[in-house]
């Protein structure tokens, strides 16, 4: 979505709910998470920006709704946007910081559910509310909306492989002209022990501004479990196309809330 780094937080909470070592049962589960991007998306200077971002999701039977509140220091030229950093022209260099754009979204199992072995489908709403600063460019002042379709495949020793296949319909802003666009994940996810989960994923995205390249990107995360309700997520992202940020690294920590 519009804030920069709200995809890491849904795999967060996504992984962690749907990981066997994590049981989480029907509750509320709260993420805190530390995310850090750099990279000059085609531009002569380096663009850093950071985020903690505090993370509510209510588990409910079949279904899943969160709301994640980020908050944002960006260093350099360029706004916020999808997880990249565009706009970014011109020599001007700022420090600024302040809150980010929250999103909220709702998740409803269609076929089995992400706990479950064998296949399962999901479909997912979400919605950028603009609570992010556009002239400070932690956010483009428009309210943004996203639909997206998870599958996911586990076999009975734990490998899994999923898919998420979105659409993303951006506010219109004027000062930059933002397109809709399709964007995809495709992975490969297996426990290590009893504790330890690994994530693999590609990752594809539309261009956001004519004349841009489509953002790519790979990552890995592992998700270590402290205990049945509470876990520790890890993930490293390598961008693959100057429109993606070259480094993003994400620490979490996820708990049930008993």
């Amino acid at each position: 979505m519009g804030h920069s780094f709200v995809r890491n937080v849904l795999a967060c909470s996504l992984v962690i709910a749907s990981t066997p070592i994590f049981a989480a049962p029907p509750g509320l589960l709260m993420t805190y998470s530390f995310d850090s991007l750099s990279g000059k998306f085609g531009q002569p200077q380096e663009i850093k920006a950071r985020s903690f971002t505090l993370g509510a999701t209510l588990l409910g039977e079949g279904y899943r709704a969160s709301l994640f509140v980020p908050y944002i220091s960006l260093e350099g030229p360029g706004t916020l946007v999808a997880g990249t950093v565009a706009g970014a022209g011109g020599n001007a260099r700022r420090s600024e910081q302040g809150l980010g754009d929250m999103v909220a979204t709702y998740t409803k199992d269609l076929v089995g559910s992400i706990q479950s072995k064998g296949f399962a489908m999901s479909a997912t709403g979400l919605v950028k509310i603009a609570t992010g600063n556009e002239d400070k460019g932690l956010g483009t002042g428009k309210t943004d909306y996203g639909i997206q379709t998870d599958l996911a495949y586990r076999f009975n020793n734990g490998f899994g492989v999923t898919a998420v296949l979105g659409r993303q319909y951006y506010g219109d802003t004027p000062t930059l002209p933002l397109l809709n666009g399709n964007y995809s994940t495709v992975g490969v996810n297996f426990p290590l022990g009893n504790s330890l989960f690994i994530n693999l994923n590609t990752s594809q995205r539309d261009e956001l501004l004519a004349g841009t390249e489509k953002r790519k990107e790979r990552a890995i995360s592992a998700v270590y479990a402290l205990d049945t309700t509470s876990a520790l997520q890890f993930g490293f992202t390598k961008g693959q196309s100057t429109s993606s940020p070259d480094d993003v690294v994400s620490i979490s920590y996820v708990s049930q809330v008993e």
